[in-house]
């Protein structure tokens, strides 16, 4: 990967380290359609925890409407394919102290 690359590019590369298929429906977030299933429930059935392949918005599937569904998800949260390429960069966790 080249630093012209896109983060689109970039989070929408097939995974190895996803446990399932991608769910039907699309991110409550960015409205983008390809959301992977990172944890089942122990009972079968029960939830599911979801994340967005391009924004990484996370929730699980017994959450309120407004969580979990794109059109009760707050307007002003939304996201767009630019507002996440145009992102700042997150900075990075500082070391753990070691000293008491």
């Amino acid at each position: 990967m080249t630093d012209s690359d896109s983060l689109h590019d970039r989070v929408t590369e097939p995974t190895t380290d996803r446990t399932a298929e991608p769910m039907a429906g699309c991110c409550p977030r960015c409205a983008f359609e390809a959301v992977d299933t990172l944890h089942t429930s122990p009972v079968p059935g029960v939830w599911d925890i979801l994340q967005c392949r391009r924004c990484l918005y996370t929730w699980r599937t017994t959450e309120p409407a407004r969580r979990t569904r794109r059109e009760a998800y707050p307007e002003q949260f939304r996201m767009t394919a630019q507002d996440i390429e145009n992102a700042p960069e997150v900075p990075a966790l500082p070391p753990l102290r070691t000293g008491a």
